[in-house]
């Protein structure tokens, strides 16, 4: 191809020392940054198609060039953005009917709402006039903030898979599901509906893990300090007195509680998980708590801990804190550690097991509690439950230790996290004389 100087097109040796030189000459971006820039080129790159304008030299070092400040990383001709370099392995992403602007926040243009589509499958749409922001991507997940409205969320069940979304000062762990999530900060109200699936909450007002499985409607009141769990389109399932934590009956499998249906056959299930067929990882993505509890009994709990893999440690462990089983939920946790020492689920383990200290609610728990915190925010300082941590970090000293001592936790968790869950109690602390 000839450009209109005479000089013949950049060849594919020249564009890679151009590309090279790009790369080299900014440091390393945060992922969010990439998202930023990569949209820069992307849409430079359409609205020159569009114009049909012939390519020179100087466009495509231009292009580069503004990936180059932003750390973006254009991915062949996917459709898909790269949020990360190739070493990381994070998944790519596209977005439809808006963009990713500073912060990762998303901006929509289309008046029905955006959609966020990622590699694997997952989509998460904000619906109209909703606000939100996408927090960060990794390998396995990500994580996305609703801060106004409503978002569906559908995750594609994968295993190690990890996506967490904020609604509000509520934190939503999702395995592979469909559902939607609202809250109105007016109000102060969270609302899950699910579709299918399951997800865990947690959060204020109820100071616990939340099961909601696929069929149910899940609503708080913060103002009220009330927790409505009922059967979509069915009878109320409970509704919580100020205070009070739902208990695990509240959460016992919604085939047991609508008329007209019967629980499937424990000894079937029982079997496929023994024979290998099922794994508790994909037991829990379909919310059967007390098959994968069942399992392990009938194994014998011992063995349970020490044979099986990583991932169905994990499973183990979140069915057994949803149904309050926390003798069982500690140990599996304790294994997690002490088998998987260098895996992403041995740090969560390190909060999750501070979590069950802290439901104690006595001094020596709570001190137990921030050891664990600590140390979670030692080997995971950038983690998924940073944020929870460091919070509850705070809360817990001014428990233990008082305000002076706490007001030091609230400099550095504001420092972090200025829009973080726990902001306004760090503020709080703050100002407390």
């Amino acid at each position: 191809m000839k450009s209109s100087d005479g000089d013949t097109g950049l060849s594919t040796a020249r564009l890679d020392v151009v590309a090279q030189l790009a790369r080299t000459a900014s440091a390393p971006m945060t992922p969010l940054q990439r998202m930023v820039g990569l949209q820069l080129v992307n849409e430079r790159v359409a609205a020159r198609g569009r114009r049909r304008a012939p390519w020179k030299p100087w466009m495509v070092v231009s292009l580069l060039g503004a990936a180059a400040v932003t750390g973006a990383v254009v991915v062949g001709s996917s459709s898909f953005f790269q949020t990360a370099g190739p070493e990381t392995g994070a998944l790519a992403y596209k977005i439809e009917g808006g963009t990713v602007g500073d912060g990762g926040y998303i901006r929509s243009f289309d008046p029905a709402g955006s959609l966020l589509r990622f590699g694997e499958g997952t989509e998460l749409r904000l619906m109209a006039g909703a606000r939100g922001r996408l927090s960060s991507v990794d390998d396995k997940g990500a994580r996305f903030a609703i801060e106004e409205g409503e978002a569906e969320v559908k995750v594609t069940p994968l295993p190690g898979a990890r996506w967490l979304v904020d609604a509000g000062p509520f934190l939503i762990t999702v395995r592979g599901t469909v559902f939607t999530a609202a809250w109105d900060g007016a109000t102060e109200r969270l609302d899950i509906r699910m579709k299918k699936g399951l997800v865990s909450v947690t959060g204020p007002v109820a100071d616990g893990v939340m099961a909601v499985r696929a069929g149910q409607h899940l609503s708080i009141n913060m103002r009220k300090k009330e927790i409505l769990l009922r059967e979509i389109d069915g009878p109320e399932a409970r509704s919580d007195a100020p205070s009070q934590t739902p208990s695990a009956d509240a959460f016992a499998p919604a085939s047991s509680r609508i008329p007209g249906t019967r629980p499937a056959p424990m000894g079937s299930a029982r079997t496929a998980l023994a024979s290998g067929s099922r794994s508790w990882a994909a037991a829990l993505a379909a919310g059967d708590l007390d098959l994968i509890l069942g399992d392990a009994e009938t194994r014998g709990l011992r063995r349970s801990l020490w044979e099986t893999s990583s991932e169905d440690l994990a499973a183990l462990a979140d069915a057994a804190r949803y149904r309050r089983r926390d003798d069982i939920a500690r140990q599996a946790l304790i294994a997690e550690r002490e088998r998987f020492p260098r895996s992403s689920r041995a740090r969560d383990s390190a909060f999750l097991l501070g979590r069950l200290e802290e439901s104690k609610a006595d001094a020596e728990s709570s001190a137990r509690a921030l050891k664990w915190y600590d140390l979670y925010l030692k080997e995971a300082p950038s983690g998924a439950y940073s944020s929870e941590a460091l919070g509850r970090k705070m809360t817990a000293t001014e428990r233990l230790r008082g305000v002076s001592a706490a007001r030091e936790v609230a400099d550095q968790y504001l420092r972090r996290f200025p829009r973080g869950t726990y902001a306004g109690a760090a503020r709080a602390l703050r100002e407390t004389p």
